[in-house]
C-alpha cells in the first residue's frame, strides 16, 4: 500500500511540475506573438491536453476527406515552434533536444512519432 502511495504521489508532483505556464524554447514566431500580447490558441492548458486528438481529427478528415485548413495543422506548429540557428540561419528540427516538441514530450515522458513522417522544420516560403 506505501508503495502505491508513494507512486501515486510521485505521479502528482511531476505533473504538477511538467505544465508549468512558461517554456523557456516557445519557439521565433510563437514567442513574437505572446510578446505582441497576441492570444493565438484559445487556452494554453487545452492545447498541451488536446493537441493529440486534435492533430488526429485534423488527419483523419485531411486523409479521409481531403479536407486540408490551417487549423491545428502539424505544419502549423513545427511554423510557429521551430527555432532557427543563429549561426548559419538554418532551423532547428523541432524534434531534437532542446527544442519544443521534444522538450515537452520528455517533460512529461510521452514519445514523439509524429515526425517519423512529418517535417521538423518549416517549409520555406510559408513564414
Amino acid at each position: 500500500m506505501n508503495r502505491l502511495l508513494v507512486v501515486f504521489l510521485s505521479l502528482l508532483v511531476g505533473s504538477v511540475f511538467a505544465h508549468t505556464n512558461e517554456h523557456a524554447n516557445l519557439g521565433e514566431q510563437a514567442s513574437s506573438i505572446k510578446a505582441s500580447g497576441k492570444v493565438f490558441h484559445e487556452s494554453v492548458s487545452i492545447i498541451r491536453k488536446m493537441h493529440p486528438e486534435f492533430l488526429r481529427h485534423k488527419r483523419d478528415k485531411t486523409l479521409r476527406q481531403g479536407v486540408r485548413t490551417d487549423e491545428y495543422s502539424l505544419k502549423g506548429c513545427v511554423s510557429c515552434h521551430a527555432n532557427k540557428n543563429k549561426t548559419n540561419n538554418q532551423y532547428h528540427s523541432v524534434d531534437k533536444k532542446g527544442q519544443f516538441c521534444s522538450d515537452c514530450h520528455e517533460q512529461v515522458g510521452v514519445s514523439l512519432d509524429c515526425f517519423s513522417c512529418h517535417r521538423t522544420i518549416p517549409k520555406e516560403g510559408l513564414l
